[in-house]
């Protein structure tokens, strides 16, 4: 009664409701952290393949870490596409094989991470042939007369002229690792090879006498015109011999010509220091190219040049279709993969006529 007599109605309904909603707050609390707990370790699963996917990609390494031998499938568990492992294949066989590292890495069907990834696991062993010699060895080379294109081929050159008046010379510290590229200065003499010991290095420094450097002569200078020579006036250069000079004139078709002498140094086969020794013997006057024209090629037309990959080839064609055509070249400006760097440096590859 007393009770009663203290709450209303009212007043018991209100204390009701009130209890029923901290009753029903507390039974949510004790609900919710039980399925966080419940929960917990699949988020943190998940996380983790994410992240392995993202950056490691699930990859199996190959036992040989020679890319050389790769089969699709070892590609495949590198985690890489069906679409990414046909252009390296295709890339593959345009080189025959990878020789350096450096060399695979410029294919462009690998991105910044995958680069990476590569580059820490592809080794690839230096081939030694017989054509192939170091600073550890001297050539002994015979003439009649002096033979002044040797010191195009080498640091230091000795020679030694008998009472006969042959001149007997003695090279070492090469610039070049192909014996092939001096052949044009041997006229057909098989040189002799000494392996540089002390003992070899003292009867060398004893008998002949310094003459020249491998600063090129007046005389002996000359210029290429890089995209009207062929296979045999690259060859005139220090360095490039009959591999290298096939390689300029492959990427020189592939581009459609060249428009600057810096492109010579984007052949696979040619490093900075070998470009500065005869970039000053370059240059370009005619500079026709042959063009792509963006408003009848296709896909495979465009990814075949080697500025631009797939992805691009196939955006230019789409946003041709779905546009009607390109009515400038500036058009392709608003393709958003195509940044103002590469725009510039395609550009004159294209035409819309």
């Amino acid at each position: 009664m007393k009770f009663n007599l203290l709450y209303s109605p009212s007043q018991r309904r209100g204390i009701f409701f009130l209890l029923v909603i901290f009753i029903s707050y507390f039974v949510f609390l004790f609900f919710e952290r039980n399925s966080k707990e419940n929960i917990s370790p699949i988020v943190v699963v998940e996380s983790e393949i994410i992240e392995t996917l993202e950056f490691e990609k699930t990859i199996v390494i190959p036992k040989n870490r020679n890319p050389n031998f790769w089969k699709r499938k070892d590609w495949n568990q590198l985690g890489f596409s069906s679409s990414q492992i046909q252009i390296i294949e295709n890339y593959q066989k345009k080189l025959n094989i990878f020789t350096t590292k450096k060399q695979l890495l410029k294919c462009y069907a690998f991105n910044d991470m995958e680069r990476k990834m590569l580059d820490s696991i592809v080794v690839i062993p230096k081939k030694e042939t017989k054509s192939d010699f170091k600073k550890s060895f001297l050539f002994l080379l015979k003439s009649q007369s002096p033979n002044y294109d040797l010191k195009n081929y080498f640091d230091t050159i000795y020679y030694n002229k008998s009472s006969k008046g042959v001149f007997s010379y003695y090279a070492s510290n090469s610039k070049i690792n192909n014996f092939s590229a001096i052949k044009n200065c041997l006229n057909g003499q098989k040189p002799k090879v000494y392996i540089l010991n002390p003992r070899n290095l003292r009867m060398i420094l004893r008998k002949p006498k310094k003459i020249y450097n491998s600063k090129p002569s007046k005389k002996s200078k000359f210029i290429v015109n890089i995209n009207l020579a062929d296979s045999l006036q690259w060859r005139k250069l220090r360095g490039v011999g009959a591999k290298r000079s096939i390689h300029i004139l492959n990427y020189k078709n592939a581009l459609g010509g060249f428009v600057g002498i810096s492109q010579v140094n984007e052949v696979f086969s040619i490093n900075d220091s070998l470009f500065k020794s005869f970039e000053r013997f370059l240059s370009i006057k005619d500079s026709s190219l042959v063009k792509i024209n963006i408003n009848t090629c296709s896909v495979n037309q465009l990814k075949n040049h080697p500025y631009i990959n797939w992805n691009l080839a196939n955006s230019i064609v789409n946003f041709r279709k779905q546009h009607g055509g390109f009515k400038l070249l500036e058009d392709l400006k608003k393709i958003h993969i195509l940044d103002d760097k590469l725009y510039y440096k395609i550009v004159p590859y294209l035409t819309i006529k």
